[in-house]
């Protein structure tokens, strides 16, 4: 029944997400400018005192919205879809504007809007907020989580100069803040012109009331908001975030300290890149739980903590925390913290603050224990070596049982990794000693790296130096066997087939007795959803195959005198008397690395074992699904009789993991680390760089276009390049692949839809339609906001 209430009449009433969004603001306290909502505008005629009614609301323009049932709700925001009506004055013009926004429930683009949602309904009831028009000096739109990368920790914030229809309808470019929430800290400022549309007290404002209306409501807010020529805050309108998917800070760490300092260095070579969840609760918890054991076993600590202290990890990329390092360090031989960052970063990190150690008799027993267990390497290797023997983890009869046989082995990795530790701090702990010898009390210079790493490199029966060496004799076997000549450029299927043939003679012995040895190792080894060589040998031979192709058309150098490992002799200086305790620790230290991935395969093997039977019993999709859930959440999942949560989950971390990848840290960082800007650098040559908007990658033909005309002539997978798109444009959502624009932002309609749609869309290119031509093949990247130009088209 048609009704005018105010905001205070609305609750529980049929009034449409937009109206009840604005009930709830003002509620919270928080300034909307004066309201009222005709409910069920749709009914029946217009009451005829409408405009007497209205008259309430004071002088000036009006702003009428529509506010549809199912608009603005949590699972849809139908964003743009139904009609806005500003500046209206006059009852004529009032009327006019009300009818409008109830005859766009029926429009083109709303009704191609639902026939995409299957939890939308053809039958819409329509309500209409008539609402006083603020006097704008300034506008824009306030996410309080990132729609673009789904991190809650981020506050969005655009703004233009003056009304922000424009920004909403894609036709201009707005000056971009963001913040950190979690460090309470903006990032620097990203005007779209010469001065910034906000000063930093107004962003403060919108940001600290945006969030006050996000946990009255319980779920990130997409609002809109207008600050008049006096300086006042009003909010417009505010709706859920309704393409939100997985936070990809889910699992992120707590800092252990404030101030702690953490880096990429060392870890990331150990497992580069973003890394599985289950990665992060078997292996790296390995590394974690190593390192609190050797602190229990010098006593330092007393006990093992949940909490991970010396690996952190944030959006999915592990660091080592150097604060938590050097306090170990401290407690234990009372070195400086440079000591520990000439060892893991090469050079010394002053953001690390030295400690006070505790007095000398405390520290003497931790050092005998110390240096008791680095000097005792061969027993430690000895017991890793009985790990390895012992450690295979048989299958269960259903899922549940692997994960208990699985779990009942777990200590045994937590062990591996701890005694490896044990022996590399040897070796780690060289590193700064001849870096100190060398520099004195300078920053070590690259020559003094060089010398350094040509001593280490000097050892001889180093295992992992026998990888490259291995490869280079299944090389020479190939060259001196009847190898076919289209052995290079075979499918790998084909390749391995006939290395594992009795045709492939010596060379075939070669590959097989290169696997007993190294095909434990791969890359990424340590990361337990990545394959060693025993397993997918697909690496190894496109490795195999491209030195093939190398050697094929540039035939080595026979008139060489070195051998693989060989290095030129050079004078070691002061060095020279350190040189056999330095080439032990390498030995030992590069034996115990292969030990530890050793043991780490056998959990890789159950591991694929166990996400072949969950998803045989229905409880995964498919068996890779497993490497997405933590090892304790895994027996959750294998207890469960039925549906459950977690299935869903483990795809939405897979999912994140593709976003995860691009992100690039600084080497060190006070917190926990946050990705540095997405360098989509000066825009040229085969790469236009633009503002990522919806994330995902395609690959495919381009369609410029220049007008709605001009797009009827879209095919069903081609990605759009226009200069703007508005609401008008969104029944072509439904068939195209990606969107590119020369100007918008992540809040215009454009923005919103292709993210609704699942569209990767990089908006703001500037010049996009104009180095583009229809039929030329990209790669566009909504996470980074690159589009890279793949192959040009013929067409003129």
């Amino acid at each position: 029944m048609m009704q005018l209430l105010n905001l205070k009449e609305v609750g529980g009433r049929p009034v449409g997400g937009k109206a009840e969004g604005l009930a709830r603001l003002q509620a919270m306290g928080l300034r909307v400018p004066p309201t009222l909502v005709l409910e069920d505008a749709g009914g029946g005629p217009l009451p005829q005192d409408l405009a007497q009614n209205v008259a309430q609301l004071g002088d000036g323009p009006l702003a009428v919205r529509s506010s549809a049932l199912g608009e603005d709700g949590t699972a849809t925001s139908f964003a743009g879809q139904y009609e806005t009506v500003l500046n209206v004055e006059g009852e004529m013009a009032l009327r006019e504007a009300v009818e409008r926004c109830v005859a766009s429930a029926g429009s083109d683009r709303a009704t191609a809007y639902r026939d995409t949602r299957a939890d939308s309904t053809q039958d819409v009831s329509m309500s209409v907020v008539i609402q006083k028009m603020v006097r704008a000096r300034a506008s824009g739109v306030c996410f309080t989580a990132d729609p673009v990368t789904n991190r809650r920790n981020r506050l969005v914030l655009d703004s233009v100069a003056g009304l922000g229809e424009a920004l909403v309808s894609g036709h201009t470019s707005a000056d971009h803040d963001e913040l950190c929430r979690f460090q309470d800290q903006w990032e620097p400022r990203q005007p779209a012109g010469d001065e910034s549309v906000l000063s930093e007290a107004e962003c403060s404002q919108i940001a600290r009331e945006a969030i006050e209306a996000e946990r009255a409501t319980g779920e990130p807010l997409d609002l809109e908001w207008a600050i008049d020529q006096d300086g006042t805050l009003y909010w417009l309108q505010a709706r859920p975030v309704t393409t939100l998917a997985l936070d990809p800070q889910e699992l992120d760490t707590p800092v252990v300290e404030p101030g702690d300092v953490y880096t990429r260095c060392n870890v990331g070579e150990m497992m580069p890149g973003a890394v599985s969840p289950l990665t992060f609760s078997t292996c790296a918890r390995g590394i974690d739980v190593g390192w609190q054991d050797n602190m229990i076993e010098l006593g330092v600590r007393k006990e093992r903590l949940d909490q991970t202290l010396y690996i952190g990890m944030s959006h999915g990329h592990l660091f080592i925390n150097l604060s938590e390092g050097a306090r170990f360090s401290s407690a234990v031989t009372g070195s400086h913290p440079d000591q520990q960052s000439l060892a893991i970063c090469g050079r010394i990190v002053p953001e690390v603050i030295a400690l006070e150690p505790p007095p000398l008799y405390v520290r003497i027993p931790r050092i005998v224990r110390q240096v008791w267990s680095i000097v005792r390497a061969q027993p430690q290797i000895r017991r890793m070596e009985q790990l390895v023997d012992g450690g295979a983890i048989e299958a269960g009869e259903n899922a549940l049982a692997t994960w208990q046989n699985i779990d009942g082995k777990i200590e045994e990795l937590y062990e591996s990794y701890q005694r490896h530790l044990v022996v590399s701090s040897g070796a780690g702990a060289l590193t700064p000693i001849l870096l100190r010898i060398l520099a004195g009390d300078e920053d070590p210079s690259s020559e003094d790296h060089a010398l350094v790493g040509t001593l280490l490199a000097g050892a001889e029966g180093v295992e992992s130096a026998d990888i490259a060496a291995g490869a280079a004799r299944i090389l020479d076997a190939l060259d001196h066997s009847d190898t076919p000549a289209e052995f290079a450029t075979w499918e790998v299927p084909a390749a391995r087939a006939w290395l594992e043939s009795a045709d492939a003679g010596e060379a075939g012995r070669a590959y097989r007795s290169y696997l007993q040895r190294h095909g434990h190792r791969s890359l990424r080894e340590l990361d337990v959803r990545q394959p060693e060589w025993r397993h997918d040998p697909t690496p190894l031979i496109r490795s195999l195959q491209a030195q093939r192709r190398a050697r094929q058309s540039a035939p080595q150098d026979k008139t060489s005198t070195s051998a693989p490992g060989e290095t030129t002799p050079i004078d070691l200086g002061r060095l020279r008397w350190l040189a056999p305790m330095a080439h032990a620790a390498v030995r030992n230290r590069e034996r115990t690395k292969s030990l530890l991935v050793a043991t780490t395969v056998h959990f890789k093997r159950a591991y694929r074992t166990l996400g072949s039977q969950l998803a045989a019993e229905g409880k995964l999709p498919d068996a890779d699904a497993v490497f997405f859930l933590l090892h304790e959440e895994l027996e959750e999942l294998a207890q469960s009789p039925g549906d459950h949560p977690l299935t869903s989950r483990a795809i939405e971390r897979r999912n994140a993991l593709a976003y995860q990848e691009t992100l690039q840290f600084p080497e060190v960082a006070v917190g926990l680390p946050q990705p540095e800007a997405l360098s989509a650098a000066e825009s040229g040559g085969d790469v236009i760089a633009g503002k990522p908007v919806s994330g995902g990658r395609v690959e495919g033909p381009v369609r410029v276009v220049q007008n709605l005309a001009e797009a009827e002539a879209l095919k069903t997978g081609e990605i759009l390049v226009a200069g703007i798109t508005d609401v008008g444009w969104t029944p072509y959502f439904a068939i195209i692949s990606g969107l590119v624009t020369d100007v918008g932002s992540a809040v215009s309609h454009g923005a919103v839809v292709a993210r609704e749609y699942g569209l990767p869309a990089v908006l703001n290119t500037r010049d996009a339609t104009r180095r583009l031509r229809t039929g030329d093949r990209v790669r566009l990247d909504g996470d980074t906001g690159l589009i890279e130009i793949l192959e040009r088209s013929d067409r003129e």
